[in-house]
Parts: structure tokens; C-alpha cells; sequence
């Protein structure tokens, strides 16, 4: 299991807390592929232990209460290890924007195109964050981090699933309004769909 291993993976790091790898880890430096809430992490570190792939400390806090740390153990860094050394299938697709847009055929144009633009608009917003990470990474030239340069590739990664998507999705506003420019010039009562071929008589006027 991925989340089983994404803890184990940054447990092999340092050792860590269980809000730590929530906070610090899922919410921050992994958060542009991989998420997982606090309720998940807990359990995961349950079924870890029970398994002995990692050990848990209790950490005196004066005005705190006490916590968890948790830290992986030789077991866990041989799991990891024989992980690491598979070759994941492609994940299964399911993106509920794309199930969404199949059927929006019902929908006006402009709401069509609306829905595009949100889509977009949210994206843009997405890769000028993923920009500004990849900006205050710590790889350089200069400074040859392997574990940095493969965190910068996770961020290179999302970068360009993003400008993808975007680009689709331009194309795809430009489509639905060549389509509905194209509906507005046909007779009344008539339809036609977007990528049917010409009809004989519109072929003999080009």
C-alpha cells in the first residue's frame, strides 16, 4: 500500500510524529501528489508497528501533552527497499471533473465554457504555487542533494501534468465555442454534432 510506504519513506528520513507526517510531509512537501488526512496517518502507524516496521517513543512535553515519536526499523527500511524496487502499474483514472464534462451536453454553451474556465482558472492557480515550491527548492547545480533533486522531479512532474491540462483545456474552449458559433449559423430546428463529417451539399461549397 502507497501510504504505507510514502510514511515509512519519510520515517527512514527522521523521526517523526504522527501530526509531523500529516502537517509537515502530506500537507506540505508531498501534497502535489500524494495526500492523506490525519485519521489515515494514525492508522497506518498502527498497522506499521503491529507489523514492526516501526517503533513509537512517548515524548515528554512540559506544556503539551505527551506525544508519539515514531521511527522506522530495520524491518521497515527492508520493506521499503523491496518497494522501491517495483515497478507500479498506471493508476486507475478517475477524475470526477472528466465524468462531470461526458455528460454537460444538457448545459448552455456559456455554462460549458464557464465550467472550462473555473477548471482552468483553479489550475493556473495550482502550477503559479507549484512554480514558486520548484523556485525554493533546495537542489542546485551547485549543491547535488539526491534527495532534494528527486523531490524537485515530483514538483517537475506536477508542473507538467498541470500545463497539460491547461492546454487541453484551452483547446477545448475553443472547440465548444467554434461549436457554438457553428450551431448558432445552422436553420432553425435543425443539429448537428460537433465532429460529424460535412454534408455532400456543404462539401460542394468549399
Amino acid at each position: 500500500m502507497s501510504l504505507d510506504h510514502a510514511i515509512l519513506g519519510f520515517l527512514r528520513e527522521r523521526p517523526m510524529s504522527g501530526y509531523d507526517l500529516k502537517t509537515m510531509c502530506f500537507d506540505g512537501r508531498a501534497a502535489h501528489f500524494w495526500t492523506a488526512d490525519q485519521a489515515q496517518v494514525y492508522r497506518t502507524l498502527d498497522r506499521l508497528e503491529s507489523r514492526a516496521l516501526v517503533r513509537s517513543r512517548t515524548e515528554r512535553q512540559r506544556s503539551r501533552p505527551d506525544r508519539k515519536i515514531y521511527s522506522i526499523t530495520d524491518a521497515g527500511t527492508s520493506e521499503l527497499d523491496r518497494w522501491l524496487r517495483e515497478t507500479p502499474p498506471p493508476p486507475p483514472l478517475r477524475d470526477p471533473f472528466l465524468i462531470r464534462l461526458r455528460f454537460a451536453d444538457s448545459l448552455p454553451s456559456e455554462d460549458l465554457i464557464g465550467l472550462l474556465r473555473e477548471r482552468r482558472g483553479a489550475l493556473q492557480t495550482r502550477l503559479e504555487a507549484l512554480r514558486e515550491r520548484a523556485a525554493g527548492g533546495a537542489h542546485t547545480a551547485t549543491t547535488p542533494d539526491r534527495a532534494a533533486l528527486l523531490e524537485r522531479l515530483t514538483l517537475d512532474a506536477a508542473m507538467a501534468d498541470t500545463r497539460a491540462t491547461i492546454d487541453w483545456l484551452d483547446d477545448s474552449i475553443e472547440l465548444i465555442e467554434a461549436e457554438s458559433e457553428q450551431a448558432r449559423e445552422l436553420p432553425p430546428g435543425t443539429q448537428r454534432r460537433l465532429f460529424a463529417p460535412p454534408t455532400a451539399a456543404e462539401g460542394a461549397k468549399r
